[in-house]
C-alpha cells in the first residue's frame, strides 16, 4: 500500500528528522537517502527547512551508490561527485627505473671538484675576515683570612705575583668586613681563555 504525502508535510517531517541525524540510515549516504532525494521535486528552502536543505546539498554532491566490484562482497560504494577520478596509469611507463635516487659512483670526480671549490671559497672568506677577538673571562676571588692577624696587604702582593701570558690583574682590590674585625679581600683578574686554562 502506497501512501501519498504532501511535499510540505514531508519537508517538515524530514527537517525535524535531520535536526539530529545526518542521513536516513547510518552515518553515510545509502540507497535510502537517494530514494528520498529523488522523491523530493526540488531543493528545499534553506530558510524554512535548514536541516533538510543541508542534507539535500550533501546528497546532491554525492554520486549514487554502486555495488562493489568484488564478487563476494555485496557492499555499496559511494563516491562524492567532487572527488576527481583516479588517473589510469600506463603500464608501459618504465621511466622511473632510470631515476637514481642516491646518485651514481661515476659522478664522483665532479662532486669532489665542486666540494673542493666550496671549501676553498669558505677558507678565502674566513681569511678575509681576519682573526676573531680573543675570548676573555673575568674572575673574581674572595680571599678569606685564617684569623684577624693575617696581613691582607702582604696576601694581595703574593696573589699579584702570579703572572702568565693572558692574565691581567685588576687595579683595585677591595677589603670588605666579614665579622669581629675580620675583613676579606676581593680581587679580580681577566684571562684570555685560549692562553690560560
Amino acid at each position: 500500500m502506497t501512501t501519498i504525502v504532501d511535499v510540505t508535510t514531508l519537508s517538515i517531517v524530514l527537517n525535524g528528522y535531520f535536526e539530529d541525524s545526518s542521513f536516513i540510515t547510518g552515518a553515510q549516504p545509502t540507497n535510502d537517502d537517494f530514494e528520498v532525494f529523488n522523491a523530493l521535486p526540488q531543493a528545499p528552502s534553506a530558510d524554512k527547512y535548514p536541516h533538510l536543505a543541508r542534507w539535500y546539498k550533501t546528497i546532491a554532491n554525492t554520486e549514487a551508490p554502486t555495488k562493489c566490484e568484488h564478487p563476494a562482497c555485496g557492499c555499496e560504494v559511494i563516491k562524492s561527485s567532487n572527488e576527481p577520478e583516479p588517473e589510469q596509469e600506463d603500464e608501459d611507463e618504465d621511466d622511473d627505473e632510470d631515476f637514481d635516487l642516491f646518485g651514481s659512483d661515476d659522478d664522483g670526480s665532479e662532486a669532489e671538484e665542486i666540494r673542493a671549490k666550496i671549501v676553498a671559497d669558505y677558507k678565502a672568506r674566513k681569511a678575509q675576515k681576519g682573526p676573531l677577538p680573543a675570548a676573555k673571562t673575568t674572575v673574581v676571588y674572595h680571599v678569606k683570612p685564617w684569623d684577624i692577624d693575617t696581613d691582607l696587604d702582604e696576601l694581595e702582593t703574593k696573589i699579584r705575583a702570579i703572572q702568565m701570558d693572558g692574565l691581567v690583574w685588576g687595579q683595585v682590590a677591595k677589603r670588605t668586613p666579614v665579622a669581629f674585625g675580620i675583613h676579606h679581600l676581593e680581587i679580580y683578574n681577566v684571562v684570555e681563555d685560549e692562553k690560560v686554562s
